[in-house]
């Protein structure tokens, strides 16, 4: 699909002066006798940004033959003397440190209230037995040709003005939509396996086609294993995090899933030797045959989405007004998708210590080791998917008899999700229609972009998702007219003390008993005060204190 890109770059206001301060030391650096001449470039991101027409925050100047501390230090000592009013603001140094795969130390400034990092041009080589490459000074062309894509290749010649395209297919990819590797795919990706999701989370997020060359290098089996043994944890998080916080999550997910990458993504990281030594083989094989319904769960899940999306878009429903809501905090957009992905997984739990006879559940587990995902993320993730198979009973009866739900049910049934109450009335109706609709077993091929603008074609599972979308409607009216939209925020009408204090008992494990109890009261008599639930709570006391 052609994209509209422009030939040239358009510099906003506080560009110019940023571009204007440095072409002048330059121009004074380069008037010294015998200087080697000193020329910039913007490189990567903001390049191809600018060149569909989009502003971006991330200047990257790469510099031909200082590192990023010379150049930055050079330049603060020419302000001083020539601009005294305009200086470098809170200069800083990120030292190498290959370990957090920073393979070249960058120098980062402010100039103007734009944060600028400075570092040289370089070139990579990798060794046969390191993934951490040997850095050195590099040319412009072998900069550009250790990058992840042409369109990421694409520099900005600051001193002249003008685009520089050395790979000679960075333009031509970005009008065309196409992700390739400046250098063989097999090669660019042996060379740090990261790029792959990499890759994925650019097509994703711009909508673009890979290449077909570099697709099929992304399904090498050595590339798979790198991917898994060979980059932190950390890294493989954040490039999921970005994709699953895209607008077009089901594409990136799609290509995922036929390039076979979840086993790479989603395992249990330094935990793996010991979790598969220490639990049954049994267990060991469910969560493999997990793997196989996950796949499958994502296939359908990525095909059903665009119509689940349409539906409620388009209408004004209680459910799309959640929908609405809940998406437009990309945070909700990645809790709801990993939610979606470890679905299969939900009701499994592993030993993961060999002297602690305590089981974990498992999207815990491949969250924490596998993603490094904050403990806020795995929770909510981990609360979705285990209530969704232990509440299920309690779900489909609030949905089929509306009318005879108990207020006490419903509120307890929902207290269990706290503040993402709506995100998980969101990830249940998506997940139900998905159960529904996964016997009809799609295949799976080969993803491509959506076609922008285009409506989405009638399919024989329209119809379930219509229905259930309007069952839930129902759902949340109920909730509404039971006022319990707030429900995770309420508190006990009868506190523990009080209780002890009036019903002349000493604080023991009776409190914990009875304050369920309180609040069972409480939201069946919502008009009632705490004197007429203390009298209650004295009624059935007995029952839990002899």
């Amino acid at each position: 699909m052609k994209r509209t890109v422009y030939d040239f770059i358009s510099l906003n206001e506080n560009e110019k002066k940023i571009r204007d301060v440095l072409v002048n030391f330059c121009d004074h650096y380069n008037s010294q006798p015998n200087c080697k001449p000193l020329e910039l470039r913007i490189t990567g991101g903001w390049v191809r940004d600018k060149l569909l027409g989009n502003e971006s925050n991330d200047i990257d100047i790469a510099i031909n033959h200082l590192t990023g501390e010379e150049f930055a230090d050079t330049l603060h000592k020419y302000l001083q003397e020539h601009h005294p009013k305009l200086s470098l603001r809170a200069i800083h140094t990120i030292k190498k440190n290959p370990e957090k795969s920073k393979h070249l130390e960058t120098c980062t400034t402010k100039l103007f209230g734009q944060d600028i990092d400075f570092v040289n041009l370089r070139s990579e080589k990798y060794s046969d037995d390191s993934r951490v490459p040997i850095i050195e000074f590099g040319t412009a062309e072998e900069d550009a040709r250790r990058r992840d894509a042409t369109l990421n290749a694409l520099f900005y010649n600051l001193n002249l003005d003008k685009i520089e395209d050395f790979t000679g297919r960075g333009m031509e990819d970005l009008k065309n939509g196409v992700l390739r590797t400046p250098l063989p795919p097999l090669q660019t990706f042996l060379d740090d396996p990261l790029r792959v999701l990499r890759l994925i989370r650019f097509a994703c997020r711009f909508n673009f086609l890979i290449d077909p060359e570099t697709f099929k290098s992304m399904q090498d089996p050595e590339i798979k294993s790198a991917l898994a043994t060979k980059i932190s944890r950390e890294r493989v998080g954040i490039e999921i995090e970005k994709t699953l916080m895209s607008g077009n999550a089901e594409y990136g997910l799609q290509l995922i899933n036929y390039t076979g990458l979840f086993k790479s993504i989603f395992n249990f990281g330094e935990l793996n030797e010991v979790i598969h030594r220490i639990n049954p083989e049994n267990v060991l094989q469910q969560f493999d045959s997990r793997y196989q319904l996950l796949e499958n769960q994502v296939n359908c899940a990525t095909i059903v989405y665009p119509k689940f999306q349409q539906i409620l878009m388009n209408s004004k429903t209680p459910m799309s007004e959640i929908f609405k809501e809940a998406f437009v905090v990309s945070e909700s957009r990645k809790l709801f998708w990993l939610a979606v992905i470890l679905a299969p997984f939900k009701s499994l739990s592993v030993l993961t210590h060999p002297k602690k006879d305590i089981k974990i559940h498992v999207p815990e587990v491949l969250l924490r080791e596998g993603l490094r995902y904050s403990k806020k993320d795995i929770d909510v993730v981990s609360s979705l998917t285990y209530y969704y198979k232990t509440s299920q009973d309690d779900l489909q009866r609030f949905l089929k008899n509306q009318n005879d739900a108990k207020r006490s049910e419903l509120g307890l049934y929902l207290r269990q999700f706290k503040t993402y109450v709506k995100l998980n009335i969101l990830f249940c109706c998506f997940n139900d229609i998905v159960q529904e609709i996964l016997p009809s077993n799609f295949p799976m091929e080969q993803p491509v972009p959506k076609n922008i603008g285009t409506i989405e074609p009638q399919r024989e599972f329209d119809d379930v998702v219509v229905q259930t979308i309007s069952k839930y409607d129902g759902l949340i009216n109920l909730i509404k007219c039971q006022d319990l939209e707030n429900v995770y925020s309420l508190k006990p009408i009868v506190d523990g003390k009080v209780l002890s204090k009036e019903l002349g008992i000493k604080p023991g494990p009776w409190m914990g008993k009875v304050t369920p109890e309180v609040l069972i009261w409480q939201l069946d008599n919502p008009t009632k005060d705490a004197d007429e639930c203390l009298s209650y709570i004295k009624s059935i006391i007995d029952n839990y204190t002899k």
